[in-house]
């Protein structure tokens, strides 16, 4: 245990100490300089996907300098030989994540006082008005933690997904997961020759990229059983703003989305209401998919390999599948030229080989699972994952219970298919179910039935820092009271609506009902304005084609302490 020592009852804990854990405790703490706050880590560095244990060379963020910060610490641009396009090595992330828990102090302590490393959460339950957490510490000895308040913070990226690979207890070879890749020796170590990466996402390309260049075999692949190849988009498509990511920080830009979270304006209304509009967002996104397909060059590329099998199936607009930004000029030319694709899945692995379902076998000394990740509940028993409207089984949930949301939903789709015309004619589509009930979260964040207990970085909302720091000013006003809540009918039918248009929106990833990738904007406007605030609009042009900046949020911050009359400098 830290500095802490002991103890294990709090006021507030929080569960992670990545991007948003962090950025909720500060917040918190601005305003309740003297609370009993902590946050627990399982660890032993901060930052979770940006921590120093998962970076590894190629690992380059996917937001911009000027973007990628809080509203109350700058991020000082990296040297430029570490940026492209704007985007920059994670290590620089890492970093500055570092230096901000070391540089926010409130009553005398700073944030990394307050975070326990190596800490694992085993089960969470509620007796009474008090949360307990039992969990294990660097030593495994079992520590319970209590709170009032919880908020879950370790997000979407802290329960690896991995496959089931039979026969992996007679495999010579390691099996690693994505966010083991930055600790491993797999690049370095003379003794693995021939890599075979598993997944169709960013952390795969990422893999596949380090292992050409220091040399290796690498085959990549994807399964027949999913929703096929990703995409990558590179960095350098040209936009009028500075940057693609710029670009998309931009309510011009997110008008274009069939986004239930845009303000409903003649505009928007044109654009997804009349077949016109329809027609003009057509256009653009076929554009923009036509030049990642051009870029790429998935049939014109010489290669005996199989490199075609990585054309992405479902235009980029609909997000079906995975996918990320290519930020190396060599990526396809070397994918190309030293890569061996297949679309199939595993069969089982024995000795140093791995089997495919067609009989194809390859040598095989480690296998890389870029596989994703699972949600980050697996601490909640059967009874509160119900309660808290988080994912469960179905058959877990009384019958009413199923019935009333699956009526709600049905009403919800109706009219976002009247709304968005778009989104009621889907292309054909390899579809991934999930055999769970959705998210049922209010704003994505707060549980229907329980006023006690936030989930932090539970959504996929585009820029992670942006979207962190927005639902942590929305947690402490909601923990506050300081937020006039709709009726519980109310906020049923807007959760209804979510999933409904997340369904319709994304496809396979919408089906947890937290998926909003391209919805960022607008998602942080509506936290903004469930608070009441309003020093973040610049009025109607600027509002429309400037970006929304990390500056424009502390505005907003700024003036929701204003309003409850708490002095933000009185913390150092």
């Amino acid at each position: 245990m830290d500095s802490l020592g002991s103890e294990t009852s709090f006021e507030v804990v929080i569960v992670g100490a990545g991007i948003s854990g962090i950025i909720a405790a500060q917040r918190y703490l601005e305003v309740h300089p003297d609370c009993h706050l902590t946050i627990i880590e399982k660890d032993y560095c901060v930052g979770g996907v940006f921590s120093k244990r998962r970076l590894y060379d190629d690992f380059w963020t996917q937001w911009t300098v000027g973007l990628a910060e809080y509203s109350d610490m700058p991020m000082e641009r990296p040297p430029e030989e570490d940026c492209k396009n704007d985007c920059f090595r994670a290590k620089y992330t890492t970093e500055y994540l570092e230096k901000y828990v070391d540089q926010m102090h409130h009553a005398g302590r700073s944030l990394r006082d307050r975070i326990q490393f190596n800490i694992q959460v085993q089960s969470i339950e509620k007796v009474g008005e008090k949360w307990f957490l039992s969990c294990t510490d660097s030593s495994n000895s079992p520590v319970v933690f209590s709170a009032a308040k919880l908020m879950i913070a370790n997000g979407e990226n802290s329960l690896p997904n991995m496959p089931d690979l039979p026969g992996k207890e007679n495999f010579d070879g390691a099996i690693l997961h994505s966010q083991d890749f930055g600790e491993s020796n797999v690049i370095s170590s003379d003794t693995v020759k021939h890599i075979a990466v598993i997944g169709a996402g960013k952390s795969s390309a990422d893999m596949i990229y380090e292992a050409i260049k220091a040399g290796k075999s690498v085959s990549w692949i994807i399964r027949n059983t999913g929703t096929g190849a990703g995409f990558f988009a590179p960095i350098d498509l040209k936009t009028p703003y500075k940057n693609g990511v710029e670009a998309a920080q931009t309510r011009i830009m997110s008008s274009l989305q069939p986004s239930l979270l845009n303000e409903d304006t003649w505009w928007t209304w044109f654009l997804h209401s009349t077949n016109v509009g329809v027609g003009i967002v057509k256009r653009i996104f076929s554009m923009l998919d036509a030049e990642v397909r051009k870029r790429a060059d998935y049939k014109g590329r010489k290669s005996t390999k199989g490199f075609e099998k990585l054309e992405y199936d479902t235009d980029i607009f609909w997000q079906n599948g995975t996918g990320g930004a290519v930020h190396h000029d060599d990526f396809w030319p070397l994918v190309a030229e030293n890569v061996s694709v297949y679309r199939d899945d595993v069969k089982m692995l024995s000795g140093k080989t791995l089997y495919l379902n067609d009989g194809t076998h390859l040598p095989c000394d480690v296998v890389l699972c870029g596989t994703g990740w699972k949600p980050g509940i697996e601490f909640f028993n059967t009874n509160l994952l119900v309660k808290l409207g988080l994912p469960h089984r179905k058959e877990d949930e009384p019958y009413e219970m199923t019935a009333k949301w699956e009526k709600l939903t049905l009403e919800a789709d109706e009219k976002v298919t009247k709304k968005f015309l778009l989104l009621a004619h889907p292309p054909a589509h390899s579809h991934r179910h999930v055999q769970t009930t959705p998210y049922r979260l209010y704003n994505s964040i707060a549980p229907l039935n329980d006023d006690s207990i936030l989930f932090m970085n539970h959504v996929t909302a585009g820029n992670k820092l942006f979207a962190a720091e927005a639902q942590a000013i929305w947690a402490v006003a909601y923990f506050d009271k300081n937020i006039v809540l709709p009726s519980i009918e109310e906020r049923e039918k807007e959760v209804a609506a979510w999933i409904a248009w997340c369904r319709r929106r994304y496809l396979s990833n919408g089906e947890r009902g937290n998926f909003a990738a391209f919805d960022s904007v607008p998602y942080v406007d509506k936290l903004l304005k469930d608070i009441g605030a309003t020093a973040h609009r610049k009025g109607w042009w600027r509002d429309i084609f400037e970006p929304f900046m990390p500056g424009d949020l502390g505005k907003a911050w700024q003036e929701y302490v204003g309003h409850r009359g708490d002095d933000p400098t009185s913390s150092p």
